[in-house]
């Protein structure tokens, strides 16, 4: 994979846990998440994740370092590096991997650019002062692709 174009990279804050993102297709969901789980979790008022097939992603150096964690009753396995503490991915239990757009180099093809705000209802800042015409939904059933 690492000799194709269509590979981006990505490292953990340490440098420890090193990524690599098979980017060739569109990944099916690209989003602003406003939910109370993942403003805790990255500890910012949203955050942007992109969720692609598993077998999209690829752990190059540091899998030890990796700590998962899933809170009780949640959806999604969250996993940050153990040395430095940085998020490196979720693992949802129906959509998929879950990567985080702004740690990969180069940039993320646009198809990875966020096309939605997910659960709007619980965001902490006034959504309507935002006006970058994104869809915006509560439940998964009303994304639109």
């Amino acid at each position: 994979m690492s000799d194709s174009p269509a590979v981006a990279t990505t490292s953990c804050y340490c440098g420890g846990v090193r990524m690599e993102l098979d980017v060739s297709e569109k990944p099916p969901i690209a989003s602003y998440c406003h939910c109370d789980s993942c403003r805790k979790a990255h500890a910012a008022p949203m955050y942007q994740c992109v969720y692609v097939d598993p077998s999209k992603m690829k752990i190059l150096a540091g899998e030890e370092l990796i700590k998962e964690y899933r809170k009780e009753g949640a959806p999604l396995i969250r996993a940050f590096c153990t040395e430095c503490g940085s998020r490196v991915y979720n693992k949802h239990d129906v959509v998929g991997l879950g990567v985080f757009p702004g740690m990969f180099t180069p940039k993320l093809p646009e198809s990875y650019d966020a096309k939605l705000h997910y659960r709007e209802m619980e965001a902490v800042f006034p959504l309507e002062k935002l006006t970058d015409g994104l869809q915006r939904v509560n439940d998964a059933s009303e994304i639109k692709q």
